[in-house]
C-alpha cells in the first residue's frame, strides 16, 4: 500500500474481509519522501524573503494537536473481530511560516503526524465506505509534486510527515496570483457542500481548521463592485502511469456576484473528466442567512442533479447565545431504495469512484441535517448535530463540546452515535461474506487537545 512501508498485500489481505476493491486504490500508494523537493520548498521560501528588502514581514507558528477516538463496533460489524475495540492516539504537528514584502508573500506549512492504533488497518478501514478514516495519511503520489513520505512504521504505529502548504502569492488591488500547494473552498453548504469539489471535509468531521492542500494555480479578478471572478487549475497524475493527465486533473472559473446583501456564484469546472455547472445564492431572510447550491455533473452515463439549501439563525435563549442550522442535500450520485449491500455501492462506478477519491461521504439521495452551537459560558460551547438519511431512516447523532482552557490551548470532546437497520448506511450495508456481517460503522468517543503557537 505504501512503498517501502505499508506493503500492498498486507493492505489487500486485510481488506479482503470486504470481499470488494474498497482500499485496493492506488491513490493511496505512498512513496518515498523526496527530500530534495522539501529542500526546494525551504529554499524557495528564502528566496522570497532575501529578495525583499530587509523590512520584509517574516511570521511563524503552528500548532500541536493530540487526538484519542475509542470506538466500539456493533457484534455483526465486519470490524469487531480485529478491532474489539479500536482504539487510536494521533499526534499532529504543524509548522507554518509565511513571508511578507509589498505585493509579494509565501507560505509555508510542514505537517508531522504520529499515529499509534490498536490496529493500524483499521486507519483504512474505520473510514466506512469513503475511506475518510484514512485521507490524512493519504500520499501525494497523485499530486504534481510529491511531498511527504513515511519517516518510521510497524504493525501499530505509523509517522508521517509531509508540505502542506507551499505557495508563491502576488497580490494588487485587482488581482491575486498565486502558485502552489493552496487549499480552495467554493459552495454553501454547512455540511454537505455540491460545490465543493476539491478535498471537501466530511459532513462528520471533528477538525476542519486545515483543508488539505493541492497543488494549483490560482487566479482572481477583482472589481469595484466587490464582485470578483476566480480561476484555477489542479495538475494530477494518472495512478498507474504517474505522468499528468487532463483526465485525473481539474480545471475551473467561478463567477461571484455581491450586491446588497445578496450573493451568486456561478460555477463551471473539468474534474476527473466530467464537465460540472453549478450555481448558488446567499441571502438575508427575517434577520436569518439562507443559502442553496445546484449543480449538474455531465458523465459518460448522463447528467446528474445535486442541490442543498440551508437556513442559518441566531438567538439567545436564557441570556445564552445560540446559533444553529437546517440543511437539506438531494445527491444525485446516490442510491435510491431503503436497502442496500456494499455491492450496490461497488457496482456504481459514478458513486463508488467520488467515494473513493473523498469527493463524496453519503451513498444514499436524501438528507437532512440539523445542529445548534450553545455558548454555555464563553469559555464553553456545545454542539449536537444530527444527520439523516431519508431514504432509508438512519442516521447518526454527533455532539462536540468544546472548551478554552487559556488563550491559545483548547480540548474538544465528544462522541458519535449512528443509528438504523441493517441494510442501511448508518445501521451498516450488508457484505457478501456470507456470514450476516455488516460494513457497520461504530459507537464512537473522542477528544482533541489543541496548543497554538
Amino acid at each position: 500500500m505504501m512503498a517501502e512501508s505499508l506493503k500492498m498485500n498486507r493492505l489487500q489481505a486485510k481488506c479482503s474481509i470486504l470481499n470488494s476493491p474498497v482500499l485496493k486504490f492506488s491513490a493511496l500508494k505512498c512513496s518515498a519522501f523526496h527530500f530534495s523537493v522539501f529542500i526546494k520548498g525551504i529554499f524557495l521560501l528564502s528566496i522570497i524573503s532575501l529578495a525583499t528588502t530587509a523590512a520584509a514581514e517574516t511570521e511563524f507558528g503552528g500548532h500541536v494537536k493530540l487526538f484519542y477516538t475509542y470506538s466500539d463496533f456493533p457484534t455483526d460489524s465486519v470490524f469487531a473481530e480485529t478491532a474489539n475495540p479500536y482504539r487510536e492516539a494521533l499526534g499532529n504537528l504543524r509548522l507554518k511560516a509565511q513571508a511578507k514584502q509589498g505585493n509579494w508573500d509565501g507560505q509555508l506549512h510542514y505537517v508531522l503526524n504520529g499515529l499509534y492504533s490498536s490496529d493500524l488497518s483499521n486507519c483504512y478501514l474505520r473510514g466506512g465506505i469513503s475511506t475518510r478514516g484514512c485521507r490524512e495519511l493519504a500520499s501525494d503520489q497523485a499530486q504534481l509534486f510529491d511531498l511527504s513520505g513515511i519517516i518510521s512504521e510497524s504493525d501499530d504505529y505509523v509517522l508521517y510527515q509531509h508540505i502542506d502548504r507551499l505557495v508563491v502569492a502576488y497580490t494588487t488591488e485587482k488581482l491575486v496570483t498565486r502558485v502552489g500547494r493552496q487549499a480552495i473552498s467554493w459552495g454553501n453548504g454547512v455540511v454537505y457542500n455540491p460545490l465543493d469539489l476539491f478535498n471537501p471535509f466530511p459532513p462528520d468531521a471533528i477538525d476542519t481548521e486545515y483543508k488539505r492542500g493541492d497543488d494549483m494555480l490560482y487566479l482572481q479578478g477583482l472589481f469595484d463592485s466587490g464582485s470578483d471572478l476566480q480561476g484555477l487549475y489542479i495538475p494530477r497524475r494518472d495512478p498507474l502511469s504517474g505522468d499528468v493527465s487532463s483526465e485525473q486533473s481539474a480545471v475551473a472559473g467561478k463567477f461571484h456576484w455581491l450586491n446588497a446583501g445578496h450573493e451568486a456564484d456561478l460555477l463551471l469546472a473539468r474534474n476527473y473528466g466530467d464537465i460540472i455547472l453549478g450555481a448558488a445564492y446567499t441571502g438575508e431572510w427575517r434577520e436569518n442567512v439562507i443559502a442553496t447550491s445546484l449543480s449538474v455533473t455531465q458523465t459518460d452515463s448522463g447528467n446528474v442533479w445535486s442541490a442543498e439549501a440551508n437556513y442559518n439563525y441566531s438567538t439567545i435563549i436564557y441570556d445564552k447565545n445560540l446559533t444553529g442550522f437546517i440543511e437539506f442535500f438531494y445527491n444525485g450520485f446516490g442510491l435510491s431504495g431503503d436497502r442496500h449491500s456494499m455491492k450496490d455501492v461497488v457496482d456504481d462506478p459514478a458513486l463508488f469512484s467520488r467515494l473513493i477519491r473523498g469527493e463524496l461521504f453519503t451513498i444514499g439521495r436524501y438528507y437532512l441535517s440539523t445542529g445548534v452551537v450553545l455558548e454555555a459560558t464563553p469559555l464553553l460551547n456545545l454542539n449536537p448535530i444530527l444527520f439523516v438519511n431519508l431514504s432509508d431512516s438512519s442516521a447518526l447523532l454527533q455532539f462536540i463540546g468544546s472548551y478554552s482552557l487559556s488563550q491559545n490551548f483548547d480540548l474538544l470532546a465528544g462522541f458519535n452515535l449512528p443509528v438504523g437497520k441493517a441494510g442501511t448506511e448508518y445501521g451498516g450495508l450488508e457484505t457478501d461474506s456470507g456470514q450476516g456481517k455488516l460494513l457497520a460503522p461504530a459507537d464512537t468517543l473522542f477528544a482533541r487537545l489543541a496548543w497554538y503557537f
